[in-house]
């Protein structure tokens, strides 16, 4: 894959829209990495075409569509997942990515990986079952809107978690890890003691360690974020 970097991460609040990211991506499997949330790398790649078999040795990757329909197979299953729908492969077992179509895709995988190694050699052993897939919105709708978050799948030692809200948070919340938002659904108000923020469908920011911040929303709003594992 082609990978290039944002000229400015995100290290403070600030914003950034998937649409925007998408549009800088003109060549198949090309790559945009938009933020770093503790030791992982969250990056958007545009999938068209077919991807040759391979295999992460050290690393699990979450693969969650951001347009489009994807083809994600494994040597022990496929799945094809749509806008808003999430699957992780785990470290040693073979997979390919393709769709037919432009389809962008956040991908996100470990930072820290000096030795990483990719191979196609049969790894004997594994009990990893294959990628299955997850609907971040569907899941979000099956909880209470009190802005209480609801793992559903992690990566490493990264949860990523659903919440429903509206209205404020009744206290603000410490940042122990970094914390990437992402809505998916309404709009949301990020406050912290230096600055104030409104994130809309497609807009993400990270919040980083240490800091104090509040949610609110006008109407109700379905959030996913990333962080570590308390």
């Amino acid at each position: 894959m082609k990978v290039n970097r944002l000229d400015v991460a995100i290290m403070r609040l600030e914003k950034l829209n998937l649409g925007d990211v998408a549009a800088r991506l003109d060549e198949p499997f090309s790559m945009v990495d938009m933020a770093i949330v503790g030791d992982l790398t969250v990056s958007l790649y545009l999938c068209q075409g077919l991807l040759a078999w391979h295999r992460h040795l050290d690393q699990d990757e979450l693969f969650w569509v951001h347009q489009g329909t994807i083809l994600l197979e494994s040597e022990q299953g496929r799945v094809r997942l749509r806008r808003g729908e999430l699957a992780v492969v785990r470290k040693g077992l073979a997979h390919r990515s393709s769709s037919p179509l432009r389809s962008t895709v956040i991908l996100i995988r470990c930072t820290v990986a000096p030795d990483r190694k990719n191979g196609r050699r049969r790894l004997y052993g594994t009990q990893e079952r294959g990628p299955h897939r997850i609907g971040l919105v569907t899941a979000a709708e099956k909880l209470g809107a009190s802005f209480q978050p609801q793992t559903v799948a992690w990566v490493e030692d990264t949860v990523i978690q659903v919440m429903r809200g509206k209205g404020p948070q009744p206290l603000p919340e410490p940042a122990h890890h970094d914390v990437l938002l992402v809505v998916l659904k309404g709009a949301i108000t990020v406050h912290t003691d230096e600055s104030m923020l409104t994130l809309h469908p497609d807009d993400l920011t990270v919040i980083s360690q240490g800091s104090l911040y509040r949610l609110t929303s006008a109407d109700e709003t379905i959030l996913a974020q990333v962080t570590r594992k308390v």
